[in-house]
């Protein structure tokens, strides 16, 4: 009798351990798919099971090359983004490690929070708060009679190409060594619930070595990144990939927010990629603004049809051809920012902006840096980092 209770008190202990496991931050879980490895950036009151419940097919919100996304409802309140890997090939467990390698290091507000992350062998998840409006693809392409807009459109658009350049520059400038996001598109940018951007979507970022500004081969297997429609030209090429890869994929996607237009729209005239076509259009010496977004058109005040035409004189310098013709991205936002606010009586700084586009365009000279008027505080690693936008 005495080892029989000796026996039913240690299976209570075993089984009080267990349970605290559970729900203790970087535990292990038991689970009928097999034992997880779990990790909680913040303090999260939430088990596995909550979050298994819901990676059901009504609640996926959205797909991309490294997973499916799900919104899932916790028992306490939590909403979360759940990306599910697709599966647990090598290539998309370098996908999860380097998710995982950025995000658990950066802190900035036009970036998106991983919350934490799950493995067990066969299944990877990754955990985000979850954003109410979606990509920035959906709020340009998708339904807007059912899912509605921005009252002001022109000013949430340029609100999140401005995020988006503050966001891109923080990796590139403010973190040590810099990181190459490496698939910037407009599906990898949510929108919060003012519409505020947040880049996401980190596996394919790559740490750029600090002393060279080129991709650290030592430390990490290369491989091909990028979407195709917003890949840079050196790529097809061969070239040397480096942050300015970054910076055309970034002026690509400006395009898209100006002209409504995918870069691979299929109706574009003889099926020429949007950033020929714009070309094509400055090139001809055409007014850009018949190049802009129907929705952008109506009604615009004078003032926002001017701002219309200096953004896309910037986004054509960041889809220059060559590399080293484009603007770095502390340049493109200290030019986005002036076009917003331009400083009393710089009159000289708005004629710049509204003939840079047909100079880009032709490509005839190198591009010189626009500097910024703000200074740059110290670099230092991701965590700490000197910046506008650091959360």
């Amino acid at each position: 009798m005495s080892v029989l209770a000796v026996f039913s008190a240690l299976l209570l202990v075993a089984a009080t351990y267990m349970l605290a496991r559970t729900r203790r931050n970087g535990g292990r879980i038991i689970h009928g798919q097999g034992t997880w490895e779990v990790t909680l950036y913040q303090k999260l009151d939430i088990t596995m099971d909550d979050v298994l419940r819901g990676l059901a097919s009504a609640n996926v919100i959205g797909t991309g090359s490294s997973g499916v996304v799900y919104k899932v409802d916790t028992p306490n309140g939590y909403t979360l983004a759940v990306k599910k890997m697709w599966s647990s090939d090598e290539a998309t467990s370098a996908a999860f490690r380097s998710e995982i390698a950025a995000l658990g290091s950066i802190r900035h507000r036009n970036i998106v929070r991983l919350l934490g992350w799950a493995a067990n062998g066969r299944t990877r998840l990754l955990f985000y708060s979850y954003l109410p409006n979606g990509s920035l693809s959906g709020l340009l392409h998708g339904d807007v009679a059912t899912k509605g807009a921005p009252a002001d459109e022109w000013g949430a658009r340029f609100d999140v190409a401005l995020g988006v350049a503050h966001a891109v520059a923080y990796l590139h400038h403010d973190c040590v060594p810099a990181i190459l996001h490496g698939d910037v598109k407009s599906m990898n940018v949510l929108l919060g619930p003012a519409y505020e951007p947040y880049l996401a979507d980190f596996g394919l970022a790559r740490v750029l070595s600090a002393a060279s500004s080129k991709l650290d081969t030592i430390k990490q297997q290369p491989r091909i990144a990028g979407s195709y429609g917003y890949i840079a030209p050196e790529y097809a090429s061969m070239q040397r990939i480096s942050e300015k890869s970054d910076v055309y994929s970034f002026g690509v996607v400006v395009l898209e927010i100006l002209t409504g237009r995918h870069p691979l729209d299929p109706t574009l005239p003889g099926g020429a990629h949007l950033v020929q076509w714009v070309r094509d259009h400055v090139q001809a010496k055409r007014d850009v603004y018949e190049l802009l977004d129907a929705r952008l058109r109506a009604g615009a005040a004078e003032a926002d049809a001017q701002e219309m035409r200096q953004v896309l004189s910037v986004a054509t310098l960041c889809v220059s051809h060559r590399a080293d013709d484009r603007p770095a991205m502390k340049d493109v936002v200290a030019l986005l920012k002036e076009i917003r606010r331009p400083a009393a009586g710089d009159d000289a700084a708005k004629q710049q902006l509204a003939s840079a586009a047909p100079a880009a365009a032709a490509a005839a000279a190198p591009v010189s840096p626009v500097r910024s008027a703000r200074s740059r505080g110290p670099s230092s690693s991701c965590s700490f980092a000197v910046s506008d936008y650091s959360a």
